[in-house]
């Protein structure tokens, strides 16, 4: 295992260069390369539980780190809610932080295409019970040496072989109903991946996430070939920005007839339940479900943060907005 390690204000000085230049990702004497591709600026370190540094050569990074972009004001801190509510409403999620590095904050992500790699995980790997016991050590000293590994994964453009810059359904990229017939067919497990897809759907209905394109979701690829629809990542809330009018606003996936927010209703989501050959009267009480559930647990989430030391005004006026959201998405089901 190889890593740069950076001080705290090497990280910071690296978040403030990306704030004002989004493609300094690296810099001419770095070894390693800690880029990531998307909208937002980012850059992606190493972290051993105390230490942050650049990986170098095969050692993998471990998670991203996002500063503000000063396009909306509290952007990072809306994502980590964001990423908590939908934890609180039942659903796999990536792990995340707001983290100051001297004078800079960000988001931090914990990359979920990471394993941590044990000397038993390590001794696992052989090929039989026999083998197991005269590689053990070697194995052992190799989780010692790249103690985390990189499983493959591939965003549903990837994987629909539909091109990045048409990663929004309206521009030519997946469907819902695309997506849907990919985990039926090739998830080891399609009825948790099918629920846990159409979960996330209601929620960027319910949140007005209007980023919930196909290069938000993506496949985990594991051992034995095994193939899962990954944690959520990149949520957001565009309630608590006035200048986006959210009356105007659009999904990035269309639910049934329609991708704006004050357009779609339980008729959509019944047709969105067709298309993707699951019950519409399930996908309706999940969506009456989550309704019922989100302003509690956007109380909860907002006391979290709060405790957790965080002082923006965006939880208060996100709790505030998803409690009226929560009740204008109930009365459309009715």
């Amino acid at each position: 295992m190889r890593v740069a390690w950076l001080s705290e204000s090497e990280v910071a000085e690296r978040l403030h260069t990306l704030r004002s230049d989004e493609t300094a990702w690296s810099r001419a004497d770095d070894e390693g390369r800690f880029s990531l591709a998307g909208a937002q600026p980012k850059i992606a370190l190493f972290h051993d539980g105390e230490r942050w540094g650049i990986p170098i050569g095969r050692t993998p990074t471990t998670h991203i780190l996002k500063p503000p972009t000063g396009v909306f004001d509290g952007q990072l801190e809306n994502e980590h809610f964001c990423l908590h509510l939908a934890r609180k409403l039942g659903l796999p999620v990536a792990s995340s932080r707001i983290m100051r590095f001297e004078n800079e904050t960000a988001i931090v992500v914990e990359r979920y295409d990471r394993v941590r790699m044990t000397p038993a995980m390590a001794a696992a790997m052989a090929a039989t019970a026999a083998e197991a016991a005269a590689r053990a050590a070697g194995l052992a000293e190799l989780g010692k040496r790249q103690p985390v590994l990189r499983p493959h994964q591939e965003d549903m453009c990837q994987a629909l072989a539909v091109r990045p810059q048409s990663k929004y359904q309206h521009e030519g990229g997946p469907s819902p109903e695309q997506i849907a017939d990919l985990l039926r067919d090739h998830s080891d497990e399609p009825s948790q991946d099918l629920n846990t897809f159409v979960g996330a759907l209601l929620l960027s209905w319910l949140i007005g996430g209007s980023d919930g394109h196909a290069k938000n979701y993506s496949l985990l690829h594991g051992a034995g070939g095994r193939v899962r629809l990954a944690p959520l990542y990149d949520l957001a809330s565009a309630l608590p920005y006035p200048s986006l009018n959210t009356a105007k606003l659009k999904l990035a996936m269309k639910l049934g007839s329609h991708y704006r927010l004050r357009d779609i209703g339980a008729t959509d989501l019944r047709k969105l339940a067709a298309g993707i050959r699951t019950n519409p009267d399930a996908v309706i009480e999940r969506a009456r479900e989550m309704c019922t559930r989100t302003p509690e647990a956007a109380n909860e989430v907002a006391h979290t943060c709060r405790q957790d030391g965080l002082t923006h005004s965006i939880f208060a006026q996100l709790e505030s907005a998803l409690g009226q959201r929560a009740a204008d998405c109930e009365q459309r089901l009715r």
